[in-house]
Protein backbone atom coordinates (compact mmCIF):
# COMPACT_ATOMS: atom_id res chain seq x y z
CA UNK A 1 0.00 0.00 0.00
CA UNK A 2 1.57 3.68 -1.19
CA UNK A 3 1.03 5.81 1.60
CA UNK A 4 -0.87 9.26 1.70
CA UNK A 5 -1.37 12.40 3.27
CA UNK A 6 -4.36 14.63 2.93
CA UNK A 7 -3.77 18.36 3.78
CA UNK A 8 -6.85 20.97 4.16
CA UNK A 9 -7.81 23.29 6.27
CA UNK A 10 -11.66 22.54 6.05
CA UNK A 11 -11.90 19.48 7.95
CA UNK A 12 -15.25 18.36 6.24
CA UNK A 13 -13.16 18.18 3.01
CA UNK A 14 -10.52 16.06 4.76
CA UNK A 15 -13.02 13.91 6.00
CA UNK A 16 -14.81 13.77 2.55
CA UNK A 17 -11.37 12.73 0.83
CA UNK A 18 -11.01 10.20 3.17
CA UNK A 19 -14.20 8.47 2.94
CA UNK A 20 -14.73 9.41 -1.20
CA UNK A 21 -13.16 6.52 -2.44
CA UNK A 22 -12.44 2.99 -1.37
CA UNK A 23 -8.15 3.54 -1.23
CA UNK A 24 -7.10 0.55 -0.45
CA UNK A 25 -9.10 -0.90 -3.77
CA UNK A 26 -6.65 1.55 -4.89
CA UNK A 27 -3.44 -0.12 -3.55
CA UNK A 28 -3.09 3.37 -1.22
CA UNK A 29 -3.48 4.21 2.36
CA UNK A 30 -4.69 7.33 3.78
CA UNK A 31 -2.30 7.46 6.97
CA UNK A 32 -2.93 10.41 8.19
CA UNK A 33 -4.34 14.14 7.75
CA UNK A 34 -3.15 17.55 8.26
CA UNK A 35 -5.19 21.39 9.05
CA UNK A 36 -1.94 23.53 7.50
CA UNK A 37 1.56 23.92 5.96
CA UNK A 38 3.53 23.45 9.22
CA UNK A 39 1.20 20.20 10.76
CA UNK A 40 1.51 18.54 7.73
CA UNK A 41 5.79 19.19 7.66
CA UNK A 42 5.59 17.45 11.14
CA UNK A 43 3.70 14.77 9.65
CA UNK A 44 6.02 13.80 6.78
CA UNK A 45 8.58 13.54 9.52
CA UNK A 46 6.29 11.06 10.99
CA UNK A 47 5.52 9.13 7.93
CA UNK A 48 7.71 7.43 5.04
CA UNK A 49 4.99 9.03 2.33
CA UNK A 50 4.30 8.46 -1.02
CA UNK A 51 1.39 11.00 -1.45
CA UNK A 52 0.37 13.92 -0.72
CA UNK A 53 -2.91 15.71 -2.06
CA UNK A 54 -2.78 19.43 -0.52
CA UNK A 55 -4.68 22.32 -0.37
CA UNK A 56 -3.57 25.45 -2.32
CA UNK A 57 -4.94 28.34 0.38
CA UNK A 58 -4.03 27.21 4.21
CA UNK A 59 -3.52 29.68 7.08
CA UNK A 60 0.12 29.62 8.49
CA UNK A 61 1.73 28.05 5.57
CA UNK A 62 0.10 27.52 2.29
CA UNK A 63 0.19 24.63 0.14
CA UNK A 64 2.98 26.40 -2.37
CA UNK A 65 5.39 26.90 0.69
CA UNK A 66 4.88 23.46 1.88
CA UNK A 67 5.84 21.66 -1.02
CA UNK A 68 8.65 24.00 -1.80
CA UNK A 69 9.86 23.39 2.07
CA UNK A 70 9.16 19.53 0.82
CA UNK A 71 11.02 19.87 -1.86
CA UNK A 72 13.99 21.67 -0.15
CA UNK A 73 14.32 19.35 2.70
CA UNK A 74 15.12 16.18 0.21
CA UNK A 75 10.86 14.97 -0.17
CA UNK A 76 10.70 13.34 -3.22
CA UNK A 77 7.39 12.01 -2.79
CA UNK A 78 4.40 12.46 -5.24
CA UNK A 79 1.84 15.27 -5.07
CA UNK A 80 -1.75 16.24 -6.16
CA UNK A 81 -2.68 20.38 -5.58
CA UNK A 82 -6.22 21.17 -5.07
CA UNK A 83 -7.26 24.61 -5.54
CA UNK A 84 -10.16 26.46 -6.26
CA UNK A 85 -11.57 28.10 -9.65
CA UNK A 86 -9.94 31.14 -8.89
CA UNK A 87 -6.90 30.13 -7.69
CA UNK A 88 -6.23 27.74 -10.53
CA UNK A 89 -3.76 29.56 -12.32
CA UNK A 90 -2.07 30.43 -9.19
CA UNK A 91 -1.61 26.61 -8.35
CA UNK A 92 -0.37 26.26 -11.44
CA UNK A 93 3.17 27.60 -9.54
CA UNK A 94 3.57 24.57 -7.92
CA UNK A 95 4.74 23.59 -11.89
CA UNK A 96 8.60 23.99 -10.89
CA UNK A 97 8.07 21.93 -7.39
CA UNK A 98 7.90 19.06 -9.80
CA UNK A 99 3.76 18.24 -8.98
CA UNK A 100 2.13 15.68 -10.36
CA UNK A 101 -1.49 17.10 -11.25
CA UNK A 102 -3.99 19.62 -10.03
CA UNK A 103 -7.68 18.79 -8.90
CA UNK A 104 -10.57 21.55 -8.74
CA UNK A 105 -12.61 21.61 -6.08
CA UNK A 106 -15.17 20.22 -5.52
CA UNK A 107 -13.07 17.19 -6.28
CA UNK A 108 -14.72 14.65 -8.86
CA UNK A 109 -14.71 10.94 -7.90
CA UNK A 110 -13.90 9.85 -11.20
CA UNK A 111 -11.39 12.34 -12.10
CA UNK A 112 -9.17 11.61 -8.81
CA UNK A 113 -9.37 8.15 -8.94
CA UNK A 114 -8.03 8.16 -12.54
CA UNK A 115 -5.04 10.59 -11.09
CA UNK A 116 -4.51 7.66 -8.78
CA UNK A 117 -4.56 4.95 -10.92
CA UNK A 118 -1.97 7.09 -13.45
CA UNK A 119 0.17 7.74 -10.40
CA UNK A 120 0.33 3.80 -9.39
CA UNK A 121 1.88 2.89 -12.37
CA UNK A 122 4.46 5.48 -11.72
CA UNK A 123 4.41 4.59 -7.64
CA UNK A 124 4.97 0.37 -9.14
CA UNK A 125 7.92 1.24 -11.35
CA UNK A 126 9.49 3.73 -8.97
CA UNK A 127 9.30 0.91 -6.36
CA UNK A 128 11.05 -2.02 -8.93
CA UNK A 129 13.66 0.28 -10.21
CA UNK A 130 14.73 1.09 -5.98
CA UNK A 131 14.53 -2.52 -5.47
CA UNK A 132 16.39 -4.00 -8.30
CA UNK A 133 19.09 -1.45 -7.17
CA UNK A 134 18.73 -2.52 -3.69
CA UNK A 135 19.10 -5.79 -4.67
CA UNK A 136 21.93 -5.32 -6.65
CA UNK A 137 23.89 -3.51 -3.71
CA UNK A 138 22.92 -5.94 -1.31
CA UNK A 139 23.69 -8.76 -3.07
CA UNK A 140 27.08 -7.67 -3.38
CA UNK A 141 27.76 -6.49 0.15
CA UNK A 142 25.93 -10.49 1.30
CA UNK A 143 28.71 -11.94 -0.94
CA UNK A 144 31.49 -10.03 0.39
CA UNK A 145 29.98 -10.10 4.60
CA UNK A 146 30.02 -13.51 4.11
CA UNK A 147 33.19 -13.85 2.54
CA UNK A 148 34.90 -12.02 5.46
CA UNK A 149 33.23 -14.38 7.77
CA UNK A 150 34.06 -17.44 6.45
CA UNK A 151 37.54 -16.77 5.19
CA UNK A 152 38.56 -13.45 6.30
CA UNK A 153 38.94 -11.66 3.34
CA UNK A 154 37.69 -8.15 1.96
CA UNK A 155 35.70 -7.33 -0.87
CA UNK A 156 35.83 -4.54 -2.64
CA UNK A 157 31.79 -3.06 -1.03
CA UNK A 158 33.19 -3.55 2.20
CA UNK A 159 36.29 -1.58 1.48
CA UNK A 160 33.95 0.87 0.05
CA UNK A 161 31.94 1.00 3.09
CA UNK A 162 35.12 1.64 5.15
CA UNK A 163 35.87 4.60 3.26
CA UNK A 164 32.23 6.27 3.39
CA UNK A 165 32.10 8.94 5.69
CA UNK A 166 28.83 7.88 7.01
CA UNK A 167 30.75 4.45 8.17
CA UNK A 168 32.37 5.24 10.85
CA UNK A 169 32.49 2.25 13.37
CA UNK A 170 30.35 -0.77 12.64
CA UNK A 171 27.91 -2.70 15.34
CA UNK A 172 26.77 -6.03 14.72
CA UNK A 173 23.40 -7.71 15.18
CA UNK A 174 22.49 -11.72 14.99
CA UNK A 175 18.74 -12.34 14.64
CA UNK A 176 17.16 -15.07 15.45
CA UNK A 177 12.88 -15.42 14.68
CA UNK A 178 10.51 -18.19 16.16
CA UNK A 179 8.22 -19.54 14.84
CA UNK A 180 5.42 -21.81 16.12
CA UNK A 181 4.44 -23.52 12.49
CA UNK A 182 6.28 -24.60 9.85
CA UNK A 183 4.10 -22.44 7.53
CA UNK A 184 5.78 -19.13 9.42
CA UNK A 185 9.18 -20.24 8.13
CA UNK A 186 8.42 -18.92 4.79
CA UNK A 187 8.53 -15.65 5.90
CA UNK A 188 12.18 -15.52 6.51
CA UNK A 189 12.73 -13.88 3.41
CA UNK A 190 10.51 -11.45 3.54
CA UNK A 191 11.79 -10.02 6.98
CA UNK A 192 14.81 -9.79 5.38
CA UNK A 193 13.37 -7.48 2.71
CA UNK A 194 12.05 -5.20 4.55
CA UNK A 195 14.79 -4.60 6.81
CA UNK A 196 16.92 -4.39 3.61
CA UNK A 197 14.15 -1.37 2.11
CA UNK A 198 14.09 0.04 6.09
CA UNK A 199 18.21 0.36 6.30
CA UNK A 200 18.22 1.62 2.78
CA UNK A 201 15.78 4.26 3.63
CA UNK A 202 17.18 5.15 7.04
CA UNK A 203 20.79 4.93 5.61
CA UNK A 204 21.96 2.67 8.78
CA UNK A 205 23.19 -0.46 7.85
CA UNK A 206 22.85 -3.85 5.57
CA UNK A 207 20.89 -6.99 6.31
CA UNK A 208 21.45 -10.10 5.04
CA UNK A 209 20.82 -13.81 5.42
CA UNK A 210 23.16 -16.05 7.59
CA UNK A 211 21.07 -18.78 7.82
CA UNK A 212 19.37 -19.66 10.61
CA UNK A 213 19.56 -15.99 11.31
CA UNK A 214 19.72 -12.44 10.44
CA UNK A 215 22.65 -10.50 10.30
CA UNK A 216 22.78 -6.47 10.14
CA UNK A 217 25.73 -4.68 10.12
CA UNK A 218 25.02 -0.87 11.31
CA UNK A 219 27.08 1.99 10.49
CA UNK A 220 27.28 3.09 13.85
CA UNK A 221 27.13 1.71 17.65
CA UNK A 222 24.07 1.44 19.79
CA UNK A 223 25.34 3.67 22.62
CA UNK A 224 22.74 6.01 22.12
CA UNK A 225 19.82 4.71 24.00
CA UNK A 226 17.34 6.22 21.56
CA UNK A 227 18.46 4.67 18.32
CA UNK A 228 18.54 1.44 20.15
CA UNK A 229 15.06 1.46 20.84
CA UNK A 230 14.40 2.37 16.91
CA UNK A 231 16.39 -0.45 15.99
CA UNK A 232 14.51 -2.81 18.00
CA UNK A 233 11.60 -1.52 16.83
CA UNK A 234 12.63 -1.25 13.20
CA UNK A 235 13.02 -4.98 13.82
CA UNK A 236 9.97 -5.88 15.62
CA UNK A 237 8.07 -4.37 12.49
CA UNK A 238 9.67 -6.05 10.29
CA UNK A 239 9.04 -9.46 12.03
CA UNK A 240 5.17 -7.94 12.35
CA UNK A 241 2.75 -10.90 11.10
CA UNK A 242 6.18 -13.10 9.68
CA UNK A 243 7.19 -14.38 12.93
CA UNK A 244 5.98 -15.37 16.51
CA UNK A 245 8.71 -13.59 17.94
CA UNK A 246 12.41 -12.91 17.94
CA UNK A 247 15.65 -12.57 19.82
CA UNK A 248 18.14 -10.33 18.80
CA UNK A 249 21.66 -9.79 20.58
CA UNK A 250 24.65 -7.34 19.40
CA UNK A 251 28.31 -8.94 19.54
CA UNK A 252 29.35 -5.71 19.49
CA UNK A 253 31.31 -2.40 17.59
CA UNK A 254 34.08 -3.25 14.95
CA UNK A 255 36.38 -0.18 14.58
CA UNK A 256 37.33 -1.77 11.09
CA UNK A 257 36.15 -4.60 8.82
CA UNK A 258 39.05 -6.86 10.17
CA UNK A 259 36.93 -6.79 13.56
CA UNK A 260 33.76 -7.90 11.97
CA UNK A 261 34.81 -11.72 12.30
CA UNK A 262 35.72 -11.37 16.15
CA UNK A 263 32.38 -9.71 16.72
CA UNK A 264 30.04 -12.19 14.86
CA UNK A 265 31.65 -14.69 16.63
CA UNK A 266 30.61 -13.01 19.85
CA UNK A 267 26.97 -12.55 18.78
CA UNK A 268 26.57 -16.23 18.21
CA UNK A 269 28.11 -16.75 20.95
CA UNK A 270 25.22 -14.86 22.79
CA UNK A 271 22.71 -16.05 20.76
CA UNK A 272 23.59 -19.87 22.05
CA UNK A 273 21.87 -18.57 24.96
CA UNK A 274 19.25 -17.39 23.57
CA UNK A 275 16.74 -19.50 25.72
CA UNK A 276 17.73 -17.57 29.12
CA UNK A 277 17.59 -14.08 27.20
CA UNK A 278 14.36 -12.05 27.59
CA UNK A 279 12.67 -10.34 24.98
CA UNK A 280 11.68 -6.61 24.33
CA UNK A 281 15.37 -5.37 23.98
CA UNK A 282 18.64 -5.88 21.77
CA UNK A 283 20.61 -8.04 24.08
CA UNK A 284 24.26 -6.24 24.51
CA UNK A 285 25.85 -8.25 27.86
CA UNK A 286 26.43 -12.14 28.17
CA UNK A 287 23.55 -13.20 30.17
CA UNK A 288 24.33 -14.82 33.86
CA UNK A 289 24.55 -18.46 33.69
CA UNK A 290 25.69 -19.88 37.13
CA UNK A 291 26.89 -23.41 36.02
CA UNK A 292 26.07 -26.50 38.69
CA UNK A 293 27.45 -29.77 39.62
CA UNK A 294 26.56 -32.16 36.66
CA UNK A 295 25.03 -34.77 39.14
CA UNK A 296 22.81 -32.27 40.81
CA UNK A 297 18.94 -32.69 40.39
CA UNK A 298 15.91 -30.42 41.29
CA UNK A 299 13.60 -32.43 43.70
CA UNK A 300 10.77 -32.97 41.58
CA UNK A 301 8.99 -35.25 43.74
CA UNK A 302 9.00 -32.44 46.58
CA UNK A 303 7.65 -29.58 44.17
CA UNK A 304 5.13 -32.04 42.48
CA UNK A 305 3.76 -32.69 45.73
CA UNK A 306 3.95 -29.28 46.74
CA UNK A 307 2.00 -28.18 43.24
CA UNK A 308 -0.57 -30.64 43.74
CA UNK A 309 -1.46 -29.40 47.35
CA UNK A 310 -1.57 -25.61 46.17
CA UNK A 311 -3.77 -27.11 43.49
CA UNK A 312 -6.29 -28.47 46.16
CA UNK A 313 -6.68 -25.30 48.06
CA UNK A 314 -6.55 -23.27 44.39
CA UNK A 315 -3.88 -21.23 45.57
CA UNK A 316 -3.02 -19.34 42.75
CA UNK A 317 -0.08 -17.68 44.22
CA UNK A 318 1.98 -20.85 45.60
CA UNK A 319 1.46 -22.44 42.26
CA UNK A 320 3.43 -19.82 40.79
CA UNK A 321 5.46 -19.25 43.34
CA UNK A 322 6.56 -23.02 43.35
CA UNK A 323 7.00 -22.75 39.47
CA UNK A 324 9.42 -19.94 39.31
CA UNK A 325 11.34 -21.47 42.17
CA UNK A 326 11.75 -24.49 40.32
CA UNK A 327 12.99 -22.78 36.98
CA UNK A 328 15.56 -21.00 39.27
CA UNK A 329 16.87 -24.22 40.92
CA UNK A 330 17.37 -25.33 37.43
CA UNK A 331 19.12 -23.25 36.27
CA UNK A 332 21.39 -22.95 39.24
CA UNK A 333 22.58 -26.22 38.90
CA UNK A 334 23.24 -25.24 35.21
CA UNK A 335 20.39 -27.19 33.05
CA UNK A 336 20.12 -26.49 29.79
CA UNK A 337 16.87 -25.97 27.89
CA UNK A 338 16.39 -29.71 26.71
CA UNK A 339 16.99 -30.77 30.56
CA UNK A 340 14.46 -27.78 31.92
CA UNK A 341 11.99 -28.60 28.99
CA UNK A 342 12.34 -32.68 30.18
CA UNK A 343 12.31 -31.58 34.10
CA UNK A 344 9.14 -29.38 33.33
CA UNK A 345 7.25 -32.38 31.49
CA UNK A 346 8.06 -34.69 34.14
CA UNK A 347 6.41 -32.41 36.55
CA UNK A 348 3.18 -31.81 35.31
CA UNK A 349 3.31 -34.95 34.45
CA UNK A 350 3.66 -35.88 37.86
CA UNK A 351 0.94 -33.51 39.13
CA UNK A 352 -1.69 -35.07 36.29
CA UNK A 353 -0.72 -38.54 37.97
CA UNK A 354 -2.14 -37.01 41.63
CA UNK A 355 -4.82 -35.38 40.44
CA UNK A 356 -6.08 -38.80 37.88
CA UNK A 357 -5.85 -41.05 40.88
CA UNK A 358 -7.00 -38.23 43.43
CA UNK A 359 -9.68 -36.57 41.30
CA UNK A 360 -11.48 -38.65 38.81
CA UNK A 361 -13.89 -36.19 37.87
CA UNK A 362 -11.63 -34.06 36.11
CA UNK A 363 -10.89 -34.19 32.48
CA UNK A 364 -7.04 -35.11 33.15
CA UNK A 365 -6.23 -36.59 29.21
CA UNK A 366 -7.25 -33.17 28.46
CA UNK A 367 -4.10 -31.50 30.47
CA UNK A 368 -1.80 -34.53 28.98
CA UNK A 369 -2.90 -33.38 25.32
CA UNK A 370 -0.57 -29.69 26.25
CA UNK A 371 2.34 -30.79 27.60
CA UNK A 372 4.02 -31.33 24.16
CA UNK A 373 3.34 -27.73 24.07
CA UNK A 374 6.40 -27.26 26.32
CA UNK A 375 8.99 -28.57 23.79
CA UNK A 376 7.65 -25.97 21.24
CA UNK A 377 8.44 -22.80 24.00
CA UNK A 378 11.57 -20.87 23.28
CA UNK A 379 12.26 -18.72 26.27
CA UNK A 380 12.50 -19.96 29.56
CA UNK A 381 10.18 -17.11 30.95
CA UNK A 382 7.71 -18.24 28.30
CA UNK A 383 8.31 -21.95 29.74
CA UNK A 384 7.16 -21.15 32.69
CA UNK A 385 4.45 -18.82 32.09
CA UNK A 386 2.96 -22.09 29.73
CA UNK A 387 3.78 -24.36 32.72
CA UNK A 388 1.56 -21.93 34.97
CA UNK A 389 -1.14 -21.49 32.45
CA UNK A 390 -1.27 -25.13 32.66
CA UNK A 391 -1.24 -25.33 36.16
CA UNK A 392 -3.83 -22.56 36.29
CA UNK A 393 -6.33 -24.01 34.01
CA UNK A 394 -6.36 -26.81 36.09
CA UNK A 395 -7.21 -24.58 39.33
CA UNK A 396 -9.87 -23.28 36.87
CA UNK A 397 -11.75 -26.37 36.96
CA UNK A 398 -11.01 -27.38 40.65
CA UNK A 399 -12.02 -24.35 41.30
CA UNK A 400 -14.99 -24.24 39.38
CA UNK A 401 -15.86 -28.12 40.09
CA UNK A 402 -15.32 -28.35 44.30
CA UNK A 403 -17.32 -30.44 46.01
CA UNK A 404 -18.92 -27.36 47.77
CA UNK A 405 -19.54 -25.07 45.35
CA UNK A 406 -21.18 -27.86 42.87
CA UNK A 407 -23.26 -29.67 46.12
CA UNK A 408 -24.52 -25.99 46.53
CA UNK A 409 -25.76 -25.49 42.80
CA UNK A 410 -27.54 -28.92 42.84
CA UNK A 411 -29.20 -27.82 46.17
CA UNK A 412 -30.35 -25.12 44.32
CA UNK A 413 -31.38 -26.82 41.18
CA UNK A 414 -33.59 -29.08 43.17
CA UNK A 415 -35.10 -26.36 45.54
CA UNK A 416 -36.00 -24.46 42.29
CA UNK A 417 -37.19 -27.69 40.14
CA UNK A 418 -38.27 -30.16 42.58
CA UNK A 419 -41.50 -31.06 41.06
CA UNK A 420 -39.53 -32.36 37.34
CA UNK A 421 -38.04 -36.17 37.58
CA UNK A 422 -34.65 -35.32 38.85
CA UNK A 423 -32.63 -38.21 39.15
CA UNK A 424 -28.89 -38.79 40.20
CA UNK A 425 -28.04 -40.22 36.58
CA UNK A 426 -29.18 -37.16 34.74
CA UNK A 427 -27.87 -34.37 37.32
CA UNK A 428 -24.19 -36.26 37.38
CA UNK A 429 -24.15 -36.45 33.31
CA UNK A 430 -25.30 -32.60 33.26
CA UNK A 431 -22.61 -31.58 35.95
CA UNK A 432 -19.56 -34.20 34.25
CA UNK A 433 -18.92 -35.95 37.49
CA UNK A 434 -19.33 -39.61 37.49
CA UNK A 435 -22.88 -39.99 39.51
CA UNK A 436 -21.78 -42.58 42.08
CA UNK A 437 -18.99 -39.83 43.20
CA UNK A 438 -21.47 -37.44 43.04
CA UNK A 439 -23.70 -38.97 45.12
CA UNK A 440 -21.09 -39.50 47.49
CA UNK A 441 -19.73 -35.98 47.76
CA UNK A 442 -23.75 -34.95 47.84
CA UNK A 443 -23.80 -36.81 51.09
CA UNK A 444 -20.71 -35.69 52.54
CA UNK A 445 -22.24 -31.92 52.00
CA UNK A 446 -25.68 -32.27 53.33
CA UNK A 447 -25.48 -35.41 55.25
CA UNK A 448 -28.52 -36.94 53.41
CA UNK A 449 -28.46 -39.59 50.34
CA UNK A 450 -29.88 -37.47 46.99
CA UNK A 451 -33.29 -39.09 46.92
CA UNK A 452 -33.84 -38.58 50.61
CA UNK A 453 -32.88 -34.97 50.38
CA UNK A 454 -35.07 -34.40 47.00
CA UNK A 455 -38.38 -35.72 49.35
CA UNK A 456 -37.69 -33.56 52.02
CA UNK A 457 -38.08 -30.69 50.08
CA UNK A 458 -40.34 -32.08 48.08
CA UNK A 459 -42.60 -32.68 51.20
CA UNK A 460 -41.69 -29.33 52.65
CA UNK A 461 -43.34 -27.66 49.74
CA UNK A 462 -46.37 -29.96 49.91
CA UNK A 463 -47.00 -29.04 53.72
CA UNK A 464 -47.60 -24.80 52.25
CA UNK A 465 -49.65 -26.14 49.51
CA UNK A 466 -51.86 -27.98 51.91
CA UNK A 467 -51.60 -25.49 54.51
CA UNK A 468 -53.43 -23.04 51.23
CA UNK A 469 -56.09 -25.43 50.76
CA UNK A 470 -55.23 -27.41 47.56
CA UNK A 471 -56.30 -30.90 47.23
CA UNK A 472 -54.35 -33.66 47.87
CA UNK A 473 -53.84 -34.77 43.68
CA UNK A 474 -53.33 -31.24 43.13
CA UNK A 475 -50.31 -31.04 45.50
CA UNK A 476 -48.69 -34.10 44.71
CA UNK A 477 -48.51 -33.77 41.35
CA UNK A 478 -47.55 -30.10 41.75
CA UNK A 479 -44.75 -31.45 43.99
CA UNK A 480 -43.08 -34.02 41.42
CA UNK A 481 -45.60 -37.49 42.49
CA UNK A 482 -47.42 -38.83 39.42
CA UNK A 483 -49.24 -41.55 41.57
CA UNK A 484 -50.94 -39.87 44.70
CA UNK A 485 -50.74 -43.46 46.59
CA UNK A 486 -46.82 -43.13 46.36
CA UNK A 487 -47.07 -39.70 47.56
CA UNK A 488 -49.33 -40.75 50.44
CA UNK A 489 -46.64 -43.38 51.98
CA UNK A 490 -43.73 -40.81 51.09
CA UNK A 491 -45.80 -37.52 53.01
CA UNK A 492 -46.68 -40.02 56.01
CA UNK A 493 -42.97 -41.41 56.23
CA UNK A 494 -41.42 -38.08 56.29
CA UNK A 495 -44.45 -36.34 58.09
CA UNK A 496 -45.91 -38.75 60.25
CA UNK A 497 -49.50 -38.40 59.48
CA UNK A 498 -51.46 -38.65 56.18
CA UNK A 499 -52.07 -35.34 53.62
CA UNK A 500 -55.58 -35.29 54.20
CA UNK A 501 -55.18 -35.31 58.01
CA UNK A 502 -52.43 -32.83 58.06
CA UNK A 503 -54.77 -30.15 55.88
CA UNK A 504 -57.63 -30.66 58.67
CA UNK A 505 -55.05 -30.68 61.61
CA UNK A 506 -53.66 -26.87 59.80
CA UNK A 507 -57.09 -25.72 58.98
Amino acid sequence: MYKVLLVDDEPMIREGLRTLLEWESLGYEVVDTAANGKDALQKCEQHELDLIIVDIRMPEMNGLELIRTIRENGGTMHVLILSGYADFEYAKQAIVQRIDGYLLKPVDEDELMEYLQSLKKELDLEYETRQKRLDERQGIAEDDLKRLLVEGSIGSSLSQLSASPDWKEFELLLIKTHERNEEETAGHAQIKRRLSERLEQSGTGLAIAMEPYLLILLNKGLDNERFRQEMYAMIADACEGLASDFTVVSGGKAACNADIPAVYKKALERMKNRFFLESGQIIAEDPHLPGGSGDAKPDLTGTAEKLYLALEIVNREAIRQQIEESADAMKAIGFGEAEMKAAFVELVSAVLDKLASKRPELPVRDYRQRIPELFREYRISSLTRLVTAIIDQIADALDNSSADKQIKRMIDLIHRNYKENLKMETLAELFNYNSAYLGKLFKQVTGENFNTYLDKVRMEQAKILLEQGLKVYQVAEMVGYANVDYFHSKFRKYVGSSPSVFRKKES
